[in-house]
């Protein structure tokens, strides 16, 4: 009996999906999107839309260290204890902030001034920036990292470049998340087509950037990845806060009539939803006469991140906003038995 011969178009079928397994086992050991920023202390994350993330349980000197969540700073039990209230705040190096101690940077700071502030509950505020992540990252950090933490609050700090990189907004679908073949060729063909549109926008100064990242299809990015953490949130009964950062480049003279990002900020603060609480820090920068060379680390060699004392400042303004809008409030009618496990927040004064 004449062996049956294989046709020849499984052949060739075989042959293309022994290649494209090839492939991607090759793009999954060997390739992954550039992160923003490159550090001892970084990883490359399991999850491809996180891209690197930091290394639990890292002592990186006298300043820095990670606790076992992959948070910068002290150690925080996934379990939340009674009477404490949870904030988790969203960001990138602003709220990370290599270049200050562990003491100085914002959630350092406003947890601090909550519970000097409090009398019945103690306040935990994670640190979850993490340098050069965008706003679609702090979302997937919020869905697969932070919501496991019960948080009562979360704040969103928003910095002007945060819709950036755009080409790596290439969509949330079961091939985005499992096959690094599709996410390395789609990544390729933005990347291509954003340099070519931003050459034809003639695009070259601080200015230029921060417009064009808040146009078109970067601007519906992070609208919608904002919109989606309300909607998550409230489900939960949670706020969410966005803590919108000025620019304090050497860019930007002066925060008044000479900033020239003021469009911007209302373009962000337009974004409609009942869960959502926007906190303007340009707003208290003014009324306090600071300046981007008073706030910025160090100004003059066009070091954007904020100091320690307009950390302070920012923390005070966030205090104030979470009073006005009820989302911690004067609980004298409160006594430590009758508060719940979920922590309704009070502050007493």
């Amino acid at each position: 009996m004449k062996r049956k011969k294989i046709p020849k178009l499984l052949i060739s079928l075989g042959a293309i999906v022994l290649l494209l397994a090839a492939g991607e086992i090759g793009l999954r050991l060997f390739w992954e999107m550039s992160p923003s920023v490159k550090r001892s202390f970084y990883q490359r994350s399991r999850d491809p839309f996180i891209r690197y993330e930091l290394i639990p349980n890292t002592v990186v000197d006298e300043r820095i260290r990670i606790n076992s969540g992959g948070f910068r700073g002290p150690e925080v039990s996934v379990e939340k204890p009674k009477g404490v209230f949870r904030i988790l705040m969203l960001g990138d190096s602003e709220i990370f902030s290599y270049l200050l101690p562990e003491d100085a940077p914002l959630p350092r700071q406003l947890e601090k001034l909550l519970n000097e502030k409090s009398h019945i509950l103690k306040y935990e505020v994670i640190n979850a920036g993490v340098e050069g992540y965008n706003t679609l990252q702090e979302l997937e950090v919020l869905k697969y990292k932070g919501l496991k933490y019960l948080p009562d609050l979360v704040i969103l700090n928003y910095c002007l470049n945060d819709p950036e990189p755009g080409e790596y907004f290439f969509g949330d679908n079961f091939f985005a998340r499992n096959s690094a073949t599709y996410r390395y060729f789609m990544n390729r063909v933005k990347k291509g087509l954003i340099k070519a549109n931003r050459k034809k926008l003639g695009i070259k100064t601080e200015v230029d950037e921060f417009y064009y990242l808040h146009s078109g299809s970067r601007l519906r990015n992070v609208r919608n990845a904002i919109i989606e953490m309300a909607d998550i949130l409230k489900k939960r009964n949670t706020k969410l806060m966005v803590n919108i950062f000025p620019t304090s480049s050497l860019s930007v003279k002066d925060f008044k009539e000479n900033y020239p990002y003021r469009p911007l900020h209302a373009l962000l603060k337009s974004i409609k939803d009942d869960n959502i609480v926007f906190v303007d820090q340009i707003d208290e920068f003014n009324r306090l006469n600071m300046t981007p060379q008073s706030v910025s680390i160090n100004y003059q060699y066009n070091e954007s991140h904020k100091n320690a004392a307009a950390s302070a400042v920012m923390a005070e303004y966030l205090y104030k906003v979470m009073r006005e809008n009820q989302i911690i409030r004067d609980g004298s009618d409160l006594t430590v038995g009758s508060i719940p496990n979920s922590s309704v927040g009070t502050v007493l004064n």
